[in-house]
């Protein structure tokens, strides 16, 4: 089903492209409508650079304070789609990508996809990423498996000694 749906859109979505083309190139010309084309490409990907330092930093800062950087991570995402849509031509996906570069709209997509549960979000400690509020090494809950043993033990079939005669 989520296959199909894909495979929907992306004819749709280039059917659209096409159409968009062709009216504005009947509009302003050949010439002019590719050099509107190569030319939001060019802002699109300094924008692009522009935005995914800003996105790098906030992750960076988040992670420092020990909070999980989801919402930096999805919007990362989104910047990644937004760079291959402004790089795929077309006056449409330029549109699209045009959308997620701007940190407001970017922002709110970002929180939609996640309260779609779209991703998962975890909590971070010391230790790293983890789910639930527990710590991520706390014995507290009760093992999953309980044919696990906890032991040790030592080889005695062969020693280091000889080893050394051979």
């Amino acid at each position: 089903m989520v296959f199909r749906s894909f495979f929907f859109l992306f004819i749709a979505l280039a059917v659209a492209e096409i159409y968009v083309l062709i009216t504005v190139g009947g509009l302003i010309g050949t010439l002019p409508t590719i050099v509107l084309i190569l030319l939001t490409g060019v802002i699109g990907v300094a924008m692009l650079k522009q935005q995914g330092f800003s996105v790098f930093a906030r992750l960076q800062e988040k992670m420092r304070q020990g909070q999980a950087p989801a919402q930096e991570m999805v919007e990362g995402v989104l910047l990644i789609i937004a760079g291959a849509f402004l790089i795929t031509p077309g006056f449409v996906t330029d549109t699209i990508g045009f959308l997620w570069l701007l940190p407001q709209t970017r922002e709110y997509f970002a929180k939609l996809l996640i309260s779609k549960g779209m991703f998962k979000v975890q909590s971070m400690s010391a230790g790293g990423f983890h789910q639930g509020g527990g710590a991520p090494f706390d014995q507290s809950h009760s093992p999953q498996d309980d044919n696990t043993v906890d032991g040790e033990y030592e080889r005695t079939d062969n020693k280091p000694k000889d080893r050394l005669e051979k």
